[in-house]
């Protein structure tokens, strides 16, 4: 079976105010949007990736997993990162009709706990997903 993968919208934690970086402070966005944040303030809300494979087998069940463990985000020049603990999504799903799937993505992103202060900017990370049937 040969899938396509298309990312509709890519995972966003949003615009984070971090007022102390002396300890891990975290946000988990759920695959439902839902947002839980410890330590940190949420200034603009982000959301869950969306993801489409398409060309899959009607009525397959396929099964997702990751190997994401602390996986690190970075930007800016000053060497700061965060660190993706987690990324959440329905484990096993059953291919539609037209041989499509949609996959929610969410994760639990983590300070650095370093001490050092985060600056404005984008931090970016490529995280890898299995799709396995």
């Amino acid at each position: 079976m040969t899938g396509f993968a298309q990312v509709i919208e890519p995972l966003n934690f949003g615009s984070l105010v971090i007022p102390r970086n002396n300890e891990h402070s975290s946000i988990t966005i759920y695959p439902d949007s839902h947002i839980q944040v410890n330590g940190l303030y949420v200034y603009e809300r982000g959301n869950p990736a969306i993801m489409v494979f398409d060309s899959l087998s009607p009525g397959t069940q396929v099964f997702i997993s990751d190997n994401v463990s602390n996986a690190r985000l970075t930007g800016g020049s000053d060497g700061q990162y965060f660190l993706i603990e987690k990324l959440h999504y329905r484990q096993s799903h059953i291919v539609n009709q037209h041989g499509e799937l949609t996959l929610l993505i969410g994760a639990t992103l983590k300070t650095s706990a370093n001490g050092n202060p985060y600056f404005d900017g984008r931090y970016t990370s490529i995280v890898e997903i299995s799709l396995d049937y």
